[in-house]
């Protein structure tokens, strides 16, 4: 398998952040809003809006209780929207048209669609209700007598602070709920790359050594046919198996010979310079394949694999065992049919075996 540094795919820090803590920000986020409105509207002796505050205030109190259980989660959210729009609506019926409360009404025109409904038609159903209402109350302004309103300020300056407030948390609702949408969404696309990375080491890997398995070394051995030809400079195709493997498994068990397997592989896999490939070939067959070398350069590398697996001291119920390899080399060249050169690589194995076994056949 080819070498490289390990780099692991960032989840996103919010990963982590759960559902009744999303909740919550927002809630303790409208709970200061409306205790900052009590205030306001105290200051200015809006009595109605006092009022109406004192109840939002509770309101909120109350969600951020309910919002431990799970079902009544969404159903609050909606009933935010509600309470939103009344205080928009009683704000434009107290105190006026350019004190901002109508505004808020757009902003939460899109919110329902960031929002986790199951019906298609839904947001769009809800979207209209902030829509219709603000129609209605620029309609009834147009003919509506001039200060109509309940509540009237003389001082220019009053009517700017209200509008900036109103207009600031209108903003700060739909900043907040587009945050939540793109966390979301980009938490999504780290999952959804994190679950292509794993089907893909499934489809690459095999799973009990770590290394390519054959259809991807096949990938891979195109790669190498490639550059070669570009390059103009040869490789070195390796082919080795474990001596006597049948009787390894007879002998000390199936799960023993996987350990031997798995053993075989992490040497070979630490052995394979960085710009080479190895893989499960088939069995207890590897095939490595060493870019830009002759076959003095595969034959050096497999005595320094064989070696290392020859020192290997394994143990189980029925007593200590070493294991051998054999391994077959042929050298490549621009041109050359690749799987020729893995074919000469195997009949060179081949003779190894036939001439005793634990050896490197060049």
């Amino acid at each position: 398998m080819r070498k490289s540094k390990k780099s692991g795919i960032n989840i996103m820090r919010f990963d982590n952040l759960n559902e009744h803590t999303v909740y919550a920000i927002g809630g303790i986020s409208l709970l200061v809003s409306h205790i900052a409105y009590l205030t306001i509207f105290s200051i200015l002796s809006v009595k109605p809006m006092i009022y109406y505050n004192i109840f939002s205030v509770t309101f909120y109190i109350g969600m951020l209780v309910l919002l431990y259980k799970r079902p009544y989660r969404k159903r609050l959210v909606l009933a935010t929207l509600v309470e939103v729009m009344v205080h928009s609506c009683l704000g434009c019926y107290t105190m006026g048209w350019d004190m901002g409360f109508g505004t808020m009404l757009l902003f939460l025109i899109p919110i329902p669609f960031y929002l986790p409904l199951r019906r298609l038609m839904t947001p769009y159903l809800f979207s209209l209700v902030p829509f219709a209402l603000y129609v209605a109350i620029a309609a009834q302004v147009k003919f509506r007598a001039p200060s109509a309103e309940l509540y009237t300020f003389k001082d220019p300056t009053i009517n700017n602070i209200v509008y900036f407030i109103n207009i600031s948390f209108a903003a700060l609702i739909l900043l907040y709920i587009s945050s939540i949408y793109m966390f979301s969404r980009e938490l999504m696309r780290f999952k959804l790359t994190s679950k292509n990375e794993s089907l893909k080491k499934l489809a690459t890997i095999d799973p009990l050594t770590q290394l390519f398995n054959r259809r991807a070394m096949n990938e891979y051995l195109k790669l190498v046919q490639h550059n070669c030809e570009r390059s103009g400079k040869g490789y070195a195709v390796c082919i080795g198996d474990i001596d006597d493997f049948k009787k390894v498994n007879d002998k000390h068990g199936h799960s023993m010979g996987d350990e031997v397997l798995r053993q075989i592989a992490s040497v070979i896999a630490h052995t394979v310079p960085a710009e080479g490939y190895a893989a499960r070939w088939g069995g207890e067959e590897f095939l490595f394949i060493i870019p830009n070398a002759d076959a003095s350069c595969g034959a050096e590398l497999s005595e320094k694999i064989r070696e290392d697996i020859y020192k290997k001291n394994f143990r189980s119920d029925n007593g200590n065992f070493r294991v051998t390899i054999t391994v077959g080399i042929c050298r490549g060249n621009p041109g050359d049919d690749i799987e020729k050169v893995i074919s000469l690589a195997d009949h060179r194995l081949y003779q190894g075996k036939q001439t005793g076994k634990n050896k490197t056949v060049v």
